[in-house]
């Protein structure tokens, strides 16, 4: 079975993700991209506020737990589906509009727009241009033309870089210490990494794999991610752990017999449309 883990932890800086150790002269790529400035959640209570004042939870869910309070991530070129309850009460209308805005909410731009009664009819195309931000609108009104309750959605597409960053806790360890190591998500995407990775032993001038153990971590439960879009998009692997934008996961280094010597630890992360693979060393004397 699949698994995709949320992980919502706060953000660790890592002062020291370059591209190689001092301590271990081997050229590896533990970072990709730089630290983003995460003005996508400031953008998301701007749009959840206007729904907070102007609705009325005769039509929609006013705090429901499936709509949480951050901006949806959605594909470029994909199509948005919101949810939305089973059906309207009969003579009820739904006017629908998507706007691109800036990051207040602002100078909206008008992308598409329709009425309808048809539930099924609310879903709208998403242009496919990376690193946007809409406004998708919701305004219910009743057989008479009056207004029954309104729902605004923050949107933003995927942006076209990823930035991420492995970092190894310590440049040494002692034969058989249990060995760290950090992934960490420096937004604005989404993204998961690989558990499946990879750990090399240098020999000479060579990498040699060295076999891990079989594990057993057992399934721990899905996770409820606000996206529009499949999960599977960021199922890097089989079994991925999600890392929503600004946040980090630590991991132990298991089913190794670590020796002395020098080490390569390499993972996949980003998504499956997107991979990249970070590398960290270390030295076990």
């Amino acid at each position: 079975m699949k698994r995709l883990l949320a992980i919502g932890i706060s953000i660790l800086l890592l002062s020291s993700c370059n591209p190689a150790k001092e301590s271990v002269e081997v050229e590896t790529t533990n970072s990709i991209g730089t630290y983003q400035e995460l003005y996508i959640p400031k953008f998301a209570r701007v749009v959840n506020d206007g729904t907070s004042r102007n609705s009325t939870g005769n039509v929609f869910i006013r705090y429901g737990i499936s709509r949480g309070g951050s901006a949806i991530e959605v594909y470029p070129g994909s199509t948005y589906e919101p949810d939305l309850p089973d059906k309207l009460q009969k003579g009820y209308v739904m006017k629908v509009v998507l706007e691109e805005v800036n990051r207040h909410a602002e100078k909206p731009l008008l992308i598409d727009k329709k009425t309808t009664s048809n539930l099924e009819e609310a879903s709208v195309k998403i242009p496919d241009e990376p690193g946007k931000l809409y406004r998708y609108t919701l305004k219910v009104y009743d057989k008479d033309g009056n207004l029954k309750d309104t729902r605004y959605d923050p949107l933003y597409t995927t942006f076209e870089t990823y930035n991420m960053a492995l970092k190894i806790m310590k440049d040494q360890y002692k034969p058989n210490e249990q060995v760290t190591f950090i992934v960490e998500n420096w937004g604005p995407n989404h993204l998961s990494y690989g558990t499946n990775w990879n750990l090399y032993k240098q020999e000479k001038d060579k990498w040699v794999e060295v076999k891990r153990q079989p594990q057993n971590d057992g399934f721990l439960g899905p996770a409820l991610i606000h996206t529009a879009w499949s999960m599977t998009y960021l199922d890097i692997e089989d079994e991925s752990t999600l890392l929503t934008p600004g946040s980090h996961n630590s991991e132990l280094l298991t089913g190794y017999t670590l020796t002395k010597g020098t080490y390569k630890l390499a993972l996949n992360a980003g998504s499956a449309k997107h991979k990249y693979v970070l590398e960290d060393t270390f030295i076990v004397k």
